[in-house]
């Protein structure tokens, strides 16, 4: 088996101590049901010196028909470069821990080319129960950063990459949270459960150790090296789950995109009964 990658994710003591200048912490918290709830947040407390980025306006295509979707690598380079972030800015993500916004930016940044990323552990939750200084006031300004996309196509699938992938047997999980999951009554056929909240430790909210995650997949009969595709309803939590994934040393997954929300609007596409 090969050795695990580097995780994409960043203790609370890790960003405490941290020391290095060109870093920039992004607030990306979000609320499914009120869009104006993330910034609301973020304007009554945050991690010093973060800013903020709203998940549909700012990280999302607005011309695709399945709302939230990775908007063109141009477009989203500009999002990141309009606050500061260079081709050697380490960004890291958190979001308030319920939903996964900020596994979906370090995927994005992966998909972009840009591999010095990772979510703040446990997130907002985790930065104040460690007693983390908090902020209401925006940062000053940094200079705009330049960013050079160099697009990892194979990380980010979209309806028709899935087909073939169906077609010729890749592994599908499906990593819907349960109350999406058991409303939806259906998924892409063939998928397995992989719901991307069971990858946390219920004790301290933080993702599960790589050895956990191996031992989950190693029961589902899948190897480091299997291809793997992830997909939940819109693109967010399977994020979340290919993070573990890559933690674990599962190199060859990828996240179905549009996800569930697209692949369900199509009534020519198959679905499955659970």
């Amino acid at each position: 088996m090969r050795p695990a990658r580097a995780p994409h994710r960043v203790s609370v003591h890790q960003l405490l101590a941290a020391e290095d200048r060109d870093i920039v912490v992004v607030d990306v918290r979000w609320g499914l049901d009120d869009a104006a709830a993330g910034r609301r947040a973020y304007e009554a407390g945050h991690v010093p010196g973060a800013v903020y980025l709203h998940l549909e306006d700012d990280l999302s295509d607005p011309e695709c028909a399945v709302a939230g979707q990775m908007p063109p690598p141009e477009r989203l380079a500009a999002a990141f470069e309009r606050v500061g972030v260079s081709d050697e800015t380490f960004v890291i993500a958190y979001d308030d821990d319920q939903i996964f916004t900020a596994a979906r930016v370090v995927w994005m940044l992966a998909v972009l080319g840009h591999e010095r990323a990772g979510l703040l552990d446990g997130g907002w939750p985790a930065w104040l129960r460690a007693g983390g200084p908090v902020e209401q006031e925006p940062p000053a300004p940094r200079p705009r950063g330049s960013i050079n996309p160099a697009p990892q196509p194979r990380l980010r699938l979209e309806r028709e990459d899935v087909e073939r992938a169906l077609e010729r047997g890749t592994r599908l999980l499906d990593c819907r949270m349960d109350s999406t999951w058991e409303a939806a009554g259906a998924h892409i056929p063939g998928a397995a459960r992989l719901p991307a909240p069971a990858l946390t430790d219920c004790i301290h909210g933080l993702l599960e150790s790589p050895d956990r995650t191996r031992g989950r997949l190693a029961e589902m009969g899948i190897e480091p090296e299997d291809e793997v595709v992830l997909y939940c309803g819109g693109g967010v939590s399977a994020a979340r789950a290919w993070i573990a994934l890559e933690a674990a040393g599962y190199e060859n997954a990828s996240v179905y995109d549009g996800s569930w929300a697209e692949w369900s609007q199509d009534p020519q596409l198959p679905k499955e009964a659970h």
